[in-house]
């Protein structure tokens, strides 16, 4: 009896268990909706509060957007005129900032020397300054001529003991000899004028304010305007996007966020007279329904089942087995089909007697039982006979090793009054559809290969193909030469860089195994990757590869090169139950980073709601650990999943990228994939980019990693260490990235 059977039997037995049952179990269901309807609420409160939130973020750009487009007035004044005259600086600045209520000081520094101010009273000391004189001043110069647009700092104090932020912009002008940097035009903007609307709204309004910067990881930074506690308040947070930073504007209720309670008190009201209501209905059908169960269930028992082993009788194991085929054809699944007959069994039961023989089959049936799972199906079909169907076995390698698994298992002595049986067991199998799409030819052709079995000598099994025998035989000789393959360090990584196109610079690589066997010299992965993947071996090859790309981090970052390395990770492998514990061990044995780690993977995995995958994928990223969607839009591609699973990277297939230059449709899919990226947050990397055109339309849909042999191939450690050592002054030059006197 199955155990949803038993808690039905338990209640119906005791009527008033029944209906205090019912009673919490609505009452619990209740509140499962009402936390939910709660939520739902809060969350209606936070989309109305980020929409309010959000006009104060779009006057905050409205108003800096504002400020560049005066310092774009005076950069093209200083395009005309590089030596502006004394006489003509100040006219021109005054009447900028005549226009505007934000600016209150300019200062020009040519070659980052301040040769002009205005107003200039009381400030005529800073002419001549050298800005490479005074360290702090540099990042946000830097920042400014890196990105060549308007950078911004927080509030700063300034020496009159007032506040300003303060504003660098980039002056590059052309010559003869192509685009060089002029210098940096400065600027103050009056900070209460610019958050006049939330300072506003953070002092009298219903909301707690604070705006900040926001890093490069996405995360927001200590605020430099309002408390630092609203960011634990679990507040709303919009973005305030700047030419070439973003802060970010954090605001959450003074009270925190929380449902009415005349709200809370109706919902809980009605939801316990519907639970009360309910319960004494089922105390009553409980007692009708507890008479009529006893009858039904001794009859069904009897007739599906066999009385001495409890397993299913020939007539329900067809039924069981006729629906499995069913199901098997419409989800396109395969299963297998172990014919077991035990060996030599009339003669135990005449010299031991059958009292004996019986405890043997019980003990024959249990074991079975234990060597099955629930979804699988084990029964009894006549005297000594037996059969079980084992579902999700994908080909012969899967049924061979769980054939041997069963066989181990039978071939352990059985105890019974006191005496040890040595008893084993012949088998025949049939592969679903392979060997039969129906019960009667997989049963027959289960038992033929069961005699074969047999005439063979008993105590072994058979499949009914005996060319799957050879398939079986071949996934097994590269299964173990795998595993000596690992002993015997013949594998190896290679790694392919990955470029960033917005900086130019080289911040990941990606680690390709090879495998260089001594008798077959090099063997590609496609060859041998997914044999292991049905045999279990990924599991060890996968543990290897991550302990490699460990070591091999070591010797990267003893290099001084900055790098996250990218591991590809099979979706066979998240379902070990130990994957956290050593993935993790291995990590700490060899004292790296997690978070310098992406984990590739298929897009198959997040089509798999397993709770055990997705708590895995979960407790990695808590660890640090990216993850990469691989070869992204050859597979499921749903939108849904990319919605509600943590991914950081999708990886365009380079079968998109092959025809960029001349498929349409090609070339839409990739702008698609980019700009949804975008949209989600989540960075895309273009895979077997292989010319300059490939790269300059990537470049113009906005994505931001690319990788393949325009690059570099794949190499070995100490060659890419030594391209990395090449590449670190003239990698833009030489592939033709955008470079300070490339152009025309």
């Amino acid at each position: 009896m199955s155990l949803t059977k038993q808690y039905i039997r338990f209640f119906v037995l005791r009527p008033l268990w029944t209906g205090l049952a019912i009673f919490w179990g609505l009452l619990m269901i209740s509140a499962f909706f009402i936390q939910n309807e709660s939520k739902q609420i809060i969350v209606e409160q936070k989309v109305k509060s980020l929409s309010q939130i959000g006009v104060y973020s779009a006057r905050i750009e409205r108003d800096i957007n504002s400020v560049l487009a005066v310092l774009k007035a005076l950069k093209a004044e200083i395009a005309i005129d590089e030596d502006l005259s004394e006489k003509h600086f100040p006219w021109f600045a005054r009447e900028l900032l005549a226009d505007s209520e934000l600016l209150s000081h300019f200062n020009l520094a040519p070659e980052l020397t301040i040769q002009f101010l205005f107003p200039i009273e009381g400030k005529e000391d800073l002419i001549g300054l050298n800005y490479y004189d005074y360290p702090d001043q540099m990042p946000l110069i830097r920042k400014a001529l890196l990105h060549r647009t308007l950078v911004v700092s927080a509030p700063q104090a300034l020496k009159n003991g007032s506040e300003a932020i303060l504003a660098r912009f980039p002056v590059f002008l052309d010559s003869d000899y192509g685009e060089y940097p002029w210098g940096i035009i400065s600027t103050l903007v009056n900070h209460k004028d610019l958050f006049k609307d939330v300072l506003a709204e953070n002092n009298n309004g219903q909301f707690k304010i604070a705006i900040g910067e926001l890093e490069a990881s996405g995360n927001p930074a200590s605020p430099f305007l309002g408390s630092a506690t609203v960011l634990t308040m679990e507040p709303v947070v919009d973005t305030i996007e700047l030419p070439a930073q973003q802060w970010f504007l954090a605001a959450t209720p003074v009270g925190g966020w929380s449902v009415p309670t005349s709200r809370l008190w109706l919902m809980w009201g009605l939801s316990t007279l519907l639970s009360a209501f309910s319960a004494g209905a089922a105390f009553l059908l409980a007692r009708v329904y507890n008479d009529k169960t006893k009858a039904i269930d001794t009859a069904n028992y009897r007739a599906n089942y066999d009385v001495l082993t409890g397993l299913p009788n020939r007539y329900y194991f067809s039924q069981r087995l006729n629906t499995l085929i069913r199901e098997a054809k419409r989800e396109e699944q395969d299963f297998a089909v172990f014919f077991i007959d035990v060996d030599h069994f009339k003669q135990i039961n005449d010299s031991a007697g059958h009292s004996i023989g019986d405890q043997l089959l019980i003990e024959f049936a249990s074991r079975l039982k234990l060597s099955s799972r629930d979804s699988d199906i084990v029964a009894r079909l006549a005297g000594d006979e037996f059969v079980m169907v084992l579902r999700n076995v994908d080909d012969v390698i899967q049924a061979d090793l769980l054939a041997e698994k069963v066989q181990q298992r039978i071939n352990q002595p059985f105890v019974m009054n006191s005496r040890h049986y040595s008893v084993s067991a012949s088998m025949g199998i049939a592969m679903y559809p392979i060997d039969g799409d129906d019960v009667t030819n997989l049963l027959l052709h289960a038992d033929h290969a069961m005699y074969a079995a047999k005439r063979a000598g008993r105590n072994g099994y058979f499949f009914f193909n005996e060319g799957m025998q050879d398939e079986a035989a071949y996934f097994l000789v590269v299964h173990n030469d795998i595993l000596r393959g690992i002993e015997e360090k013949q594998f190896m990584l290679h790694y392919q860089p990955v470029l960033c196109l917005r900086s130019g610079e080289i911040v990941k690589c990606e680690a390709l195994i090879r495998w260089n066997h001594p008798d077959k010299g090099f063997i590609l992965p496609d060859d041998f990757i997914p044999i292991a993947e049905r045999t279990g071996a990924i599991r060890e090859l996968g543990n290897w590869v991550l302990r490699q790309a460990c070591k091999d981090l070591r010797e990267f970052l003893d290099k001084g090169i900055d790098i996250q390395l990218s591991v590809n990770r099979s979706v066979s492998e998240f379902y070990s139950a130990r994957a956290y514990e050593s993935w993790k061990t291995i990590m700490n044995e060899n004292g790296v980073d997690s978070r310098r780690f992406i984990f590739e993977i298929t897009e198959s995995l997040f089509m798999d709601k397993s709770a055990n995958c997705v708590n895995l994928v979960s407790a990695l990223r808590k660890m640090g650990i990216e993850f990469a969607i691989d070869d992204f839009g050859t597979g499921y591609s749903a939108i849904n999943y990319l919605r509600n699973y943590p991914v950081n990277y999708l990886k365009i297939d380079k079968s998109f990228i092959q025809d960029l230059l001349h498929d349409e449709q090609d070339k839409t899919l990739v702008e698609v994939i980019v700009k949804m990226g975008i949209a989600l947050n989540i960075r895309v990397i273009a895979e077997g980019v292989e010319n300059d055109g490939q790269v300059e339309v990537l470049r113009s849909f906005g994505c931001e990693y690319i990788q393949g042999f325009w690059l570099s191939q794949p190499l070995p450690l100490t060659e890419v260490l030594a391209f990395f050592e090449d590449s670190k002054n003239n990698v833009n030059l030489s592939h033709g990235l955008d470079a300070p006197g490339d152009k025309d």
